[in-house]
């Protein structure tokens, strides 16, 4: 059994606020869903902080050790949060820090550079991927870039991706593999219906529900992926939780398991949920 904290974070009210809102559909009778049980929901805003708006979040990192919960935006913004959870609910959510991302000489990052989208944290510092122009980068707490990761050629060009904004949306830290990141669709030419990961050594695929948003590493060494699928027409929205078994499957499809799957049409309040941890 799977247990869920869900957080849906906006940057739209004035004042700093949280408060819990209806997330399971009125014919669900309990919090237990498809083998997880949903423990807590949030919504969270804060006003601008030092002059930074908090806005768009798509990517979470939580450090256990230090119950700091980060967050980048897709406009280049980093956060740090102080979390506090008691007795499985979220009871605290406080904004302390925010930053623009910056690259080595302390600069803001460019418009066009800073579409960051995927969050990991490592010993090093933040792992951050990015569209746009696709990469996979070390940065540390503060927010200042340290370091770029070297890439599988065909993900270094935004022009194999489907467009711009569909490119590195999801990135982890795996103990066995190492960096590991994915497109939010397949890339050009690829099969529509077959997500690839790529680890500095290793690919790995499995079939598709929808788009990539995020990853976690899970304890026995599987991936737990975060898809979203909207359909614009209806304005269906299906958000899954799947486990892929990367450790048993190598240059192969792999063995997935969905965890979770919500589904607007019955009657779950969805929201564009991009970030994981």
């Amino acid at each position: 059994m799977f247990k869920i904290l869900m957080v849906v974070l906006f940057g739209t009210l004035l004042s700093a606020q949280m408060s819990s809102i209806s997330f399971i559909p009125k014919s669900q009778k309990t919090s237990e869903f498809m083998g997880i049980t949903i423990l807590d929901v949030k919504e969270l805003s804060f006003k601008s902080f030092k002059g930074i708006e908090f806005t768009e979040l798509s990517g979470l990192a939580y450090d256990n050790n230090t119950s700091v919960l980060y967050g980048i935006s897709d406009q280049g913004y980093l956060y740090h949060m102080d979390l506090v959870i008691k007795q499985n609910r979220l009871s605290h959510v406080r904004l302390v820090n925010a930053y623009v991302l910056q690259d080595k000489k302390g600069k803001s990052l460019r418009k066009s550079k800073r579409d960051s989208e995927g969050l990991s944290l490592s010993e090093e510092g933040l792992i951050i991927s990015f569209e746009r122009k696709p990469k996979v980068s070390l940065f540390s707490l503060d927010g200042k870039k340290k370091a770029n990761f070297t890439l599988p050629e065909k993900l270094r060009n935004i022009k194999n991706y489907q467009s711009r904004n569909r490119a590195l949306e999801a990135v982890t830290l795996h103990p066995k593999y190492g960096i590991i990141t994915a497109p939010e669709e397949p890339l050009k030419g690829e099969d529509k219906a077959i997500h690839t990961l790529y680890g500095e050594k290793n690919v790995w695929h499995f079939e598709a529900t929808g788009s990539i948003t995020s990853m976690e590493v899970m304890k026995d060494g599987a991936l737990m992926v975060l898809e979203r699928d909207f359909h614009r027409l209806s304005g269906r929205l299906i958000i899954s939780l799947k486990k892929i078994l990367i450790t048993q499957c190598e240059n192969k499809l792999c063995s997935s398991d969905t965890l979770a799957l919500f589904d607007s049409r019955d009657g779950w309040k969805l929201d564009n949920f991009e970030g994981l941890t």
